[in-house]
């Protein structure tokens, strides 16, 4: 295996992911949750609690970032993985390197999984500091329901989960841009459809759902977040078990849409989807 093109490829794709301004106006959207706390401690009035901060703090990290924001990020870079590079007629380039078509969408794969990750963890952490940055947690009065707060604990969380969620959006989205030539559209739908809405019904078939995957596995090392869900306690302790985790769901379904990807990768024409649509 020509590893020195390998790792060619990989460096290549970083630094063009690096010095595009698309990159840098998805970090700065990546960074909403921090300017929106930020904004919302400056002119809200002192929290009176503990829960005050926490759930700020989960929140936004569940609902605006790994379930919306992270995927938004994902779906910019999956869809254009290899298209873009039909699109401006460089694909020629990248598949003349004594490299398969399934080794480039791997190796493409993997280092836009990196940058995406990174800043992933990045805006994770901007975020705690949003919140925690000049606040006394000793001095808030804690509620029973919460109890115990460490921040600490939950930083490692979210930032495994927002890795593990780059990982699996990611793969995802790259196979949604070989299987049609308007990838934003069903991107679209497989969001709304599958994620928000199959992926927050008590059914089965949420099992395959990301996010469900995802919640899973901070309820699993968090359970005081499904009170963020507002389930009945039964059904909270059924859909959200202490202690598991969804590593290997998202594993299967990363692996799954990555298998694809590279079959579609290989038999198809890779031109510029103008001229497939024409």
């Amino acid at each position: 295996m020509p590893v020195g093109a390998i790792a060619a490829l990989f460096l290549f794709t970083i630094r063009q992911m690096l010095r595009d301004a698309k990159f840098w106006g998805v970090a700065a959207v990546c960074l909403l949750p921090c300017v929106l706390t930020l904004t919302i401690r400056r002119f809200a009035p002192p929290a009176t609690s503990l829960e005050q901060p926490w759930t700020l703090y989960h929140a936004l990290l569940q609902f605006m970032f790994l379930m919306g924001l992270l995927p938004l990020a994902c779906m910019v870079y999956g869809t254009a993985l290899i298209g873009a590079e039909a699109e401006s007629r460089t694909i020629g380039y990248l598949i003349t390197r004594r490299l398969r078509r399934r080794t480039v969408l791997l190796t493409r794969y993997l280092a836009t999984t990196l940058v995406i990750a990174v800043l992933g963890n990045f805006a994770v952490l901007a975020l705690h500091a949003s919140v925690l940055t000049g606040l006394d947690l000793e001095s808030l009065p804690k509620t029973p329901k919460l109890g115990e707060w460490n921040p600490g604990h939950d930083l490692t969380v979210y930032m495994y989960v927002a890795a593990l969620g780059a990982v699996g959006f990611l793969a995802i989205f790259s196979l949604v841009g070989l299987l049609t030539a308007r990838p934003l559209a069903l991107s679209v739908f497989y969001m709304v459809v599958f994620e928000l809405i199959i992926g927050n019904l008590p059914i089965g078939a949420r099992e395959y759902s990301l996010s469900h995957q995802l919640r899973s596995t901070i309820a699993g090392a968090i359970p005081q977040v499904t009170r963020l869900f507002e389930l009945p306690p039964d059904l909270s302790a059924r859909l959200y078990p202490a202690g598991a985790s969804g590593l290997s769901g998202v594993l299967v379904i990363a692996c799954s849409a990555l298998l694809i990807a590279c079959v579609l990768a290989t038999i198809r024409e890779l031109t510029p989807t103008k001229v497939a649509r024409d």
